[in-house]
């Protein structure tokens, strides 16, 4: 079982990686980005 799971590691560590950098440009464009939206896109059609 422990051997099994040592194969797996690798795979773990990258998701892992890959989550965190998701994670992280989410929030980074959220912070960064211009949160006045256009008047005329909030209109109803």
């Amino acid at each position: 079982m422990n051997a099994l799971l040592a194969e797996y590691l690798p795979i773990m560590v990258f998701l892992g990686i890959a989550i965190g950098i998701t994670i992280v440009m989410l929030v980074a464009s959220r912070l960064v980005a211009a949160q006045n939206p256009d008047p005329e896109k909030s209109l109803r059609l």
